[in-house]
Parts: structure tokens; sequence; C-alpha cells
């Protein structure tokens, strides 16, 4: 184990664990870990790096396992990279920090008005509580280089008969925040992708799967990574399935691999 120790929020904490391959899979992994601190609080980032070849999926809600377990079957078998955030199990990442409580959604983090209204949200606001967690918001993408990815793929779930991609229809909660939607006859609008470039809208419709495309210019900005990677122009999916539907979810990342070039 090697331990390095960083300036500003960050304690860095690399294991390398050279995994044996599973019963099929394609490719051995190797996990690192890295901890930063929030306040009092400690966020773990677990790489899951399967051969040099494929895509990286990043989940940031410990509480979306099946997600994490999707993810990980498909780099596994195709190659590619899962980065994980872990801290209590839950959704939310709470800290102390001055003697105050605080909780932010991690998806809320990458902009500062959406940093803002987490924060206010789920807690407070104070400008020490801010100005920690865009530091560790900047350091997570800088540090694992999301930003500089070809195609951000992220992994999320949800509940049965909340959000989905019928939350994006006209008339419904979201609408203002999608330029397009597709809804296959008959098929489980909790299961869909949410993306940001027509291209990956019209490759994934075409394959008969669920998609939503995010309207760049009127979207809510919510502080979420698909607003940051339509503002900066970088192409998006989140790969978006109701919990506990882990061959969908592993059918829909598969898919993404297949099609090819993005």
């Amino acid at each position: 184990m090697e331990i390095n120790l960083r300036a500003g929020v960050a304690l860095a904490v690399t294991a390398l664990v050279f995994l044996s391959a599973c019963s099929g899979a394609a490719h051995q992994c190797v996990l690192t870990e890295q901890v930063y601190k929030i306040g009092d609080s400690e966020v773990r980032v677990l790489e899951h790096s399967c051969g040099m070849e494929g895509y990286t999926v990043f989940n940031m809600h410990d509480d979306e396992d099946t997600a994490v377990e999707a993810a990980l079957e498909t780099i596994r078998k195709h190659g590619g990279r899962l980065v994980e955030l872990r801290h209590t199990g839950e959704r939310l990442i709470s800290f102390r920090l001055g003697g105050e409580s605080y909780r932010v959604d991690p998806n809320r983090i990458f902009t500062d008005q959406g940093l803002r209204d987490t924060l206010e949200r789920y807690s407070t606001f104070s400008m020490p509580a801010f100005n920690a967690v865009k530091t560790f918001a900047s350091d997570l993408l800088s540090d694992y280089g999301l930003m500089n990815e070809s195609l951000i793929i992220t992994a999320h779930n949800n509940g049965s008969d909340g959000y989905s991609a019928a939350s994006y229809l006209p008339g419904a909660d979201y609408e203002n925040d999608a330029a397009e939607v597709h809804i296959t006859p008959g098929s489980d609008p909790d299961d869909f992708f949410f993306v940001t470039s027509p291209s990956a809208y019209a490759m994934l419709r075409e394959s008969g799967f669920n998609v939503v495309l995010q309207n760049n210019d009127t979207v809510t900005d919510d502080g979420s990574l698909s607003v940051l990677a339509g503002r900066e122009g970088i192409p998006y999916i989140n790969c978006e399935a109701e919990h506990g539907h882990l061959r969908e979810q592993v059918m829909m990342l598969e898919a993404l691999w297949n099609m090819g070039d993005w």
C-alpha cells in the first residue's frame, strides 16, 4: 500500500489489488482507492480498471448498487474503467465543518449554482462549506480525467413509479430540460438513457432504447454532471435503470460498447 499526502481536501490512499478474473470474464481488473476529506468526513473513490480499452463509467450515489454491479460486469467483460464514490452507503454526502452540519447530493456539485442549491436544500449554505465541496468536485474531475474523456458515461438507479423517462414528457416535472423524448411502446420508462448530443439520441432511439435528449439551452442548472458536460460540449450519456434491473442495465451498458464510436 502506498500512502500519499496531498495539500487541500484530499488524503490519497492508493491500494493496488489484482482481482481474479470472474468466470467468463475477459479482463483482470486493478482496484485503486483514494480518500478525500470534506470537513470531518471521508469520501472514498474506488477506481476499477479492467484492461486498456473501453469507456469510463462514473457512479456517484453510494446507494445505487445495481448500477455499480452492472458497470463492473460490463468492464470485466469488455474492458474499461469504473469510478465510484463510497461514503455512508446513502445517496447524500454528510459532513461537519466549523461546528455546522451539511449535506449535499454528489451529482449536484459540478456548477456553482447547483452546489449552492444542494447545500440550501439539504442543510444550509455557507462559503466554507461551498468552497470545501467545490474543491472536492474540481479535484475529483481532474484526478480521474473525467472531463478529458471522449464520452462521459454515468450509471444511476431510480425507484419504481418515480423518476423516469416519462418525467421529461410535456406537462411532466422536467419537460423544460428535454429537447426530445422517446419511450418505446410497452417498455419500462424507468430504464432509459439521458444524453446531451443529438447523434447519441438518434443512435439509441434507432436501437429501440428509451432515451431523453437534454436541452442544453434551457436545462435547469442543478449542478449535475450532464449540465456541465452540455456547457462544455462533451458527449454525455447517463445509463439509468430501476433498482434491481441488473440484466436490463448490463444490456444497456453493453450496447454503448457495441455501438462503437460515439
